[in-house]
């Protein structure tokens, strides 16, 4: 006994699709075919009748397999398209009109405006001296100026790492600003978390999750043909990005002074204790060798000789090493009273005139485009789905039918 389900199959598989043109189909009345569907069953001498209709088309197939002598093949001009394009004018214009309409809503009202401020800086190079004209100064005085910029904290090529680090955030997080928004002046850890000022249980906890927001409002760029940067800060508000820029600067200078101070503070406070170490080797190897002279007037012997020798050396190796621990020393003091900073600013922070991210004419072109191209599509598609041909509108219900079984198909298949 056939099911019905396996009668609609084949009668899919030839195009037919509706109950009515079941019936028709069948020389049969719409009402039987509804009992059948009912039941879910289909009487026997039907059954019969499909099944040699069935073994008679595939007999069809199998010699249209066969190489024709004469093929008809069927081909789309340009020509065709343009009048299929033609008849869908509307249908374009429309989908075009929604496009820039709603690209033009959403940059205005719906997309968060982004304000730019940035200052050009000028960071010193990896080779230069950090000391300026008293380099030379020193120089003429017998002390030695190391040239190369070491690899420390205060070392301004290392700004870019500085800028990410939880060090500098922190920093960062505690300065207070006023924003149109919250309409009041907060520290910058309660504007980013939405206005509310953690507790301190709650404060690492919210710096660790703002890190990365707050990373992404400011960059920094480096010219790798010249040794200019650029500091650039995003927010919300001109006024704040301006602010908030000028504060960047700030504390990236403050910060590299105190690096800089703790390094030389560190370093000179070693050097002093060297000094006192190696002035007091000095005295006690200088006492030694008065002793021997005073004690060998006439140092005839090779063995008083030799000793003599090695006294002496000892006496300038300490006094090597005093002079050159007392011009370090020099030095440090050089670099400590040196105040400036190493960061030149050539442009500081502007107020922005206006949001970077709403470039209303740059996104009306690419909406045009947009629109224009998915509007050509549906147009052919819909001169397709309309058109006079019955060949290919059974086609396009055959493509219904088939994409809505197989998409059930695969839903309903639990592997």
């Amino acid at each position: 006994m056939m099911k019905f389900s396996e009668l609609e199959d084949y009668m899919a598989s030839i195009g037919v699709f509706a109950l009515a043109e079941i019936a028709r189909k069948l020389n049969t009345t719409p009402q039987a075919v509804s009992n059948w569907k009912s039941r879910d069953q289909v009487p026997n001498h039907i059954a019969l009748k499909i099944s040699n209709t069935a073994n008679l088309n595939d007999l069809i197939e199998r010699q249209k397999d066969t190489p024709p002598l004469l093929v008809e093949t069927y081909s789309m001009s340009i020509t065709d398209v343009i009048i299929n394009i033609s008849r869908q004018l509307k249908l374009i214009f429309l989908i075009l009109f929604i496009s820039n309409f709603c690209t033009f809503i959403h940059v205005y009202f719906i997309k968060q405006p982004i304000y730019d401020s940035w200052a050009t800086v000028l960071l010193p190079e990896k080779k230069a001296s950090g000391l300026g004209g008293l380099a030379g100064f020193a120089t003429q005085l017998g002390v030695e100026v190391p040239s190369g910029v070491k690899g420390d904290l205060s070392s301004p090529y290392l700004f870019p790492e500085l800028l990410k680090s939880r060090t500098f955030s922190e920093k960062l997080l505690i300065q207070e600003f006023h924003t149109e928004k919250y309409n009041r002046k907060l520290p910058l850890l309660a504007i980013l978390n939405n206005g509310i000022t953690p507790t301190d249980q709650s404060r690492n906890m919210v710096i660790t999750s703002i890190l990365g927001k707050l990373e992404q409002m400011i960059d920094l760029k480096q010219d790798v043909r010249t040794s200019f940067s650029i500091i650039k800060v995003k927010t919300f508000e001109p006024k704040f990005s301006k602010e908030m820029a000028e504060v960047v600067v700030s504390e990236l200078e403050n910060l590299n002074k105190f690096f800089k101070s703790r390094t030389i503070s560190e370093k000179t406070i070693f050097i002093k204790n060297r000094i006192s170490s190696v002035e007091g080797d000095l005295k006690i190897s200088e006492q030694r060798l008065k002793a021997f002279k005073e004690q060998n007037r006439q140092a005839n012997a090779p063995a008083l000789e030799l000793e003599l020798e090695r006294l002496v050396t000892e006496v300038e190796i300490h006094k090597g090493i005093f002079l050159t621990l007392k011009q370090q020393l020099e030095l440090a003091k050089i670099e400590e009273i040196q105040e400036s900073s190493i960061v030149q600013i050539l442009d500081r922070p502007q107020l922005p005139l206006g949001p970077s991210n709403k470039n209303i004419k740059i996104s009306l072109v690419v909406s045009t485009l947009f629109g224009l191209v998915f509007g050509v599509f549906l147009a052919l598609i819909r001169s397709f789905i309309q058109t006079d041909d019955l060949n290919e509108r059974r086609k396009m219900r055959k493509i219904k039918f088939l994409f809505k079984k197989k998409l059930k198909e695969l839903l309903s298949d639990q592997r």
